[in-house]
């Protein structure tokens, strides 16, 4: 596995590197920020770079209904694949199957918005694309990549990924009436989403903004931290060593769990944490709900789909029930206990009651589908 993930960062440092020789140099364009979706994949902007919000349409934000956000993770490449600025979305497409898993929130009464920062998150390395979530004063500063594969920093905020997310969100929500906002984030991008609600919970402390906007659920899709700790944080709790992220993230929860009852879930469909430079952050699966999802209809290697098939699973498990919950006996008969496992149809009451270090739940039917309409999870103890 480790070979594997080592190939692919190679191939993608070595296109990157190639793509930064381009003949001539594109038209020098940043675009990022917040994203509303309807039901059929079309998007609109919500805010602006210079913090005007967007009048939209109804059926892409509609101020009386709860809202997800989705922050995606590191974007190697993305700025120069196909046609330039290739961008996540909600469209599934995997053999036979072409879903649009925005609909079914869509139509169960949700707004459903995607956070970009694909220009910024475009880097080889995974954590100068990290670093830029924290702080404008990582390695490669605040530059952000052009469809050419050059770099630029003409256009460069003077701040943070997190805090630019964090203003973008709030000033967009700032008129909801639901009193419901989930965030969701991917890889990397789950640090984003745990930003974002600390610095939300923060504000609603400092009566900056309303309560309106507090995070309501926080869920990591196969979430990833890089190790070792990082001069861009400085050391918050004076033991004498620079934090690093996966225990900045891990303190945040904490907070959000003590002040809010935050309902957090760690979904994790792969090993992309345990290769190379991935850190476990094992102290963190004991306080949240902690998830194996077994993506078998994938050969057992393709673990970089694995990591990547968790975003449209989690979308789509919107459409059915909640899994059931079910133990096995030593016959390997299975029994339904009556309880919901996790997904994002689960009620957030049943996601805080399963958190903690008494159980983890593992993926047991559903494994040889991409649809979650099968799935079933058996309880374990840990």
């Amino acid at each position: 596995m480790e070979r594997t993930f080592r190939l692919f960062l190679s191939l993608a440092g070595t296109l990157l590197i190639m793509a930064s020789f381009s003949a001539h140099a594109v038209e020098d364009s940043l675009d990022y920020g917040l994203y509303w979706f309807d039901g059929k994949n079309n998007a609109v902007k919500a805010v602006e770079a210079d913090g005007t919000v967007n009048n939209v349409p109804l059926k892409f934000y509609d101020p009386s209904k709860p809202t997800i956000v989705h922050f995606h993770g590191w974007q190697p490449g993305s700025a120069t694949r196909g046609n330039g600025y290739d961008r996540e979305d909600f469209r599934f497409v995997w053999g036979d199957e072409d879903v649009i898993t925005a609909t079914s929130w869509k139509n169960k009464g949700w707004n459903i918005a995607y956070f970009y920062w694909d220009q910024f998150a475009d880097e080889s390395e995974v954590k100068d694309a990290e670093a830029k979530m924290w702080s404008t004063n990582g390695p490669r500063g605040m530059r952000y990549r052009l469809s050419d594969g050059s770099y630029s920093n003409r256009h460069s905020p003077d701040k943070s990924v997190g805090q630019i997310a964090f203003e973008q969100v709030t000033a967009a929500l700032a008129n909801n009436t639901s009193y419901y906002l989930r965030l969701s984030g991917h890889s990397l991008g789950n640090q984003l989403a745990t930003i974002v609600a600390t610095r939300i919970s923060d504000a609603i402390y400092a009566g900056s903004v309303g309560t309106n906007v507090m995070v309501d659920r926080l869920e990591l899709l196969d979430p990833f931290w890089s190790q070792d700790g990082k001069s861009y944080l400085g050391d918050a709790n004076g033991d004498g060593a620079n934090d690093w992220v996966g225990e900045r993230t891990r303190w945040s929860i904490e907070t959000l769990i003590q002040r809010h009852d935050t309902p957090v879930t760690w979904y994790k469909s792969s090993g992309i944490q345990d290769v190379w430079i991935g850190d476990k952050n094992v102290e963190l699966e004991g306080i949240v709900t902690f998830v194996h999802n077994r993506l078998w209809y994938l050969a057992s290697a393709d673990y970089l789909n694995k990591h990547n098939h968790v975003v449209p699973w989690y979308f789509r498990s919107m459409a059915s029930a909640a899994p059931e919950e079910v133990t096995i006996n030593w016959y390997g008969a299975r029994s339904w206990t009556g309880k919901d496992a996790a997904s994002a149809a689960t009620s957030d009451a049943r996601i805080r009651a399963m958190m903690g270090d008494t159980y983890h739940w593992d993926q047991v039917e559903g494994r040889y589908t991409a649809d979650p309409e099968d799935d079933q999870f058996e309880v374990k103890d840990y």
